[in-house]
């Protein structure tokens, strides 16, 4: 038979929270970025929309950039998260899918072989949208071409409907 623990006191459970964030290492922001992206991967893509169409936007920034977000505080973290959450609140419905961080992008060329991407693709999102009007108006104060790097640009692309699918 197992023995029953003693509740621990909210004092002593503040105590170990504090103590806890203290010796919290600097990769705590890369797994609160990774836990996000997990969050957004496992949200399901809305089915395309019946009227209008579907964009994909495609986030760049350099490996630089990257970096330098991997090593922010918390707080700045936060502050930055709540600016892509103010844009994802802006675009409502239209925001199919608010998509995730990407790394490590590999290119297969036909012949099979398997290098590093040059892309420097960071991110995706998906929206649904009238027409290009619409989208640039969603895109308008986009958190990812904000001024955190000068060299970050976003790409968008329509998706075509496949006849029969």
């Amino acid at each position: 038979m197992a023995k029953s623990k003693k509740p621990v006191s909210k004092k002593k459970a503040k105590k170990a929270v504090k103590k806890a964030a203290k010796k919290a290492p600097k990769k705590t922001v890369k797994k609160v970025a990774k836990k996000a992206a997990k969050t957004a991967a496992k949200k399901a893509v809305r089915s395309m929309p019946a009227t209008g169409k579907r964009f994909l936007i495609i986030y760049h920034a350099p490996i630089e950039a990257m970096e330098q977000t991997a090593n922010v505080s918390p707080d700045q973290q936060a502050e930055g998260m709540a600016m892509w959450m103010a844009w994802a609140k802006k675009c409502g419905e239209r925001l199919a899918d608010l998509g995730a961080p990407l790394m490590n992008g590999k290119r297969l060329s036909s012949m099979g072989s398997l290098t590093p991407s040059t892309k420097e693709v960071s991110g995706y999102s998906l929206l649904d949208a009238a027409d290009w009007n619409e989208v640039l108006d969603l895109m308008e104060d986009h958190p990812h071409i904000s001024g955190w790097h000068p060299e970050a640009t976003i790409e968008i692309h329509e998706t075509m409907l496949l006849p029969g699918m």
